[in-house]
């Protein structure tokens, strides 16, 4: 799906240098691009896709992602946790992140970018830097998000937040400056929507003038939705071994989970697998807080009561926004963008990073008074049985893993852009792949894929043929001003271009952004 969004974007620096692409006729029969919220125009992938086609992209951002994600856990630990010696912290960082970072690795790829929601934690908590500089981490963290196709990224960072910001108290309560965070939250705020403002009205408008309804309904009863999202988050790296032991096929794991969910998506949607090794230390933690019986400490019974009550919230938050269900999930489903999601089974990997926070704190109780013998031999056991686990993956067959991917298109695409090729359109081909248009020259309607724009809502009014055919009075090619600003440009949803607009059809066909007019505020 993004490999030719990343093309696109490609062609479009290339013809007209550093600016915005507001539509694009690659796809669709003409269809807006910024304004698109799964748009990647300013996004680290495309930055990488003028030196990598585009699926080393994808990885390399990925990576970079998961780089940052780690330090700054890592430096987070160690400034607050009070564990001062080099090879103590290491460990735990170390396994909680191996840990998470291979888990959101392979069950998704774009999961993959919730490391950087780390980043607006450590703003949010660390004291050693001004409210206005932790704000403009924030700030950049949100416009990462909101410039990389991040729209279920975003929900799944602030979904993460959420539930871990109440964890952290009770791990951790003098982290809690309430005047500070309220100051980060502020400068946070105020700086977003002055980095973001420009891309999130654009997607706003969008979504108002082309709304689209495909929200997920999982006709299962709460039980199942319970044990659904408690084998997510167990999932292959445990369940499947463990079948292989006892000798059942591997396909029992998918077939009951996918009865649980009542999802009607493929294994990578509903998939959210945290490791064995992470399995025990939450175990080890359960059992350590049971027999040890700590001491509850009453002071700031307030507080710590508030915080209860907001982690429990937020952990039924996410739940029903994961199951699709309950009176949260019911409260919020109507807005704009919410009612443009599916696939809501993927936010239960938003309890992963706080799991693994649970975790690397069991590690690190159990380390106090072991020898370093013993404290590295764990570490290397659980980080070995960690990474070992992912093999689990291929107990699955491959029919189910569907993990074949043709990038030999997109990848002599890239090497013909690199020589100075534009692919101008000049038909319409209904049931091309998005991979194909481009050497085609064409224009696709039926074989787009983008999950936002639903099945029933998108009818352009284009036919198969040459873009320049003439139909009373209109090309054959959508006015793409139509789903995003059509008051601005005397347009409506699915118009086709009128005659008398010949030259900015040939802009368009070329590349090339016409003179479609813009509000004044998007102007500015």
């Amino acid at each position: 799906m993004f490999g030719p969004r990343l093309l696109d974007t490609l062609l479009h620096y290339k013809i007209n240098g550093f600016s915005i692409e507001w539509y694009t006729p690659s796809f669709g029969g003409g269809l807006p691009a910024y304004p698109n919220p799964l748009q990647m125009q300013f996004s680290f992938q495309q930055l990488f896709t003028f030196f990598a086609y585009p699926y080393i992209a994808i990885l390399a951002s990925g990576a970079l992602y998961i780089t940052v994600g780690f330090w700054i856990t890592y430096y987070f630990y160690a400034k607050y946790w009070n564990i001062n010696l080099f090879l103590q912290y290491w460990e735990p960082v170390s396994l909680s992140q191996t840990d998470f970072l291979s888990n959101v690795w392979l069950s998704d790829m774009q999961i993959n970018n919730i490391p950087v929601d780390c980043d607006s934690i450590f703003a949010l908590f660390y004291r050693k830097i001004p409210s206005w500089l932790a704000g403009t981490l924030i700030s950049i963290t949100g416009a990462i998000l909101l410039n990389s196709g991040g729209v279920y990224i975003g929900f799944m960072c602030f979904f993460t937040t959420i539930v871990t910001i109440p964890i952290f108290f009770f791990l951790k309560p003098d982290l809690f400056d309430l005047k500070k965070m309220t100051s980060v939250i502020i400068w946070g705020g105020f700086l977003t929507i002055v980095l973001c403002g420009s891309k999130f009205y654009a997607i706003t408008t969008f979504m108002q003038t082309f709304p689209r309804d495909v929200q997920d309904h999982y006709f299962v009863s709460l039980n199942s939705s319970i044990v659904g999202a408690i084998f997510q988050l167990i999932g292959v790296m445990t369940t499947l071994p463990f079948l292989r032991l006892v000798g059942k096929n591997s396909l029992v794991y998918v077939v009951r989970l996918t009865k649980w969910t009542g999802t009607p998506y493929g294994f990578w949607e509903i998939d959210s697998s945290i490791s064995p090794a992470l399995i025990i230390l939450l175990i080890y933690g359960v059992w350590a807080v049971l027999v040890h019986k700590p001491h509850f400490d009453k002071s700031d019974l307030i507080k710590k009561a508030i915080a209860g009550i907001c982690l429990i919230i937020s952990v039924i938050f996410v739940f029903q926004f994961s199951t699709a269900r309950g009176f949260f999930f019911e409260a919020v489903k109507g807005w704009p963008l919410i009612k443009s999601l599916r696939t809501n089974t993927r936010f239960i990997a938003s309890y992963v990073l706080p799991l693994a926070i649970l975790g690397v704190k069991g590690f690190d109780f159990w380390t106090k008074g072991k020898s370093g013998l013993r404290t590295i031999s764990a570490f290397v056991f659980l980080n070995c049985l960690s990474l070992v686990a992912l093999w689990g993956y291929y107990l699955l067959p491959m029919r189910v893993q569907g993990r074949t991917y043709d990038i030999t298109s997109l990848i002599g695409t890239y090497t013909k852009i690199q020589a100075g090729e534009t692919f101008p359109v000049n038909k319409i081909i209904p049931t091309m792949n998005d991979d194909a248009v481009f050497m085609a020259q064409a224009s696709n309607v039926t074989h787009h894929y983008d999950p936002l724009l639903g099945e029933n809502s998108f009818l352009p009014h284009v036919h198969a043929g040459s873009v320049f055919d003439i139909q009373n009075g209109f090309y054959n090619m959508s006015d793409p001003t139509g789903y995003v600003f059509p008051n601005e440009n005397n347009s409506k949803l699915f118009s086709l271009i009128p005659v008398s607009n010949y030259d900015k059809l040939i802009e368009f066909l070329n590349r090339r952004q016409p003179d479609w007019k813009l509000p004044m505020i998007q102007s500015c």
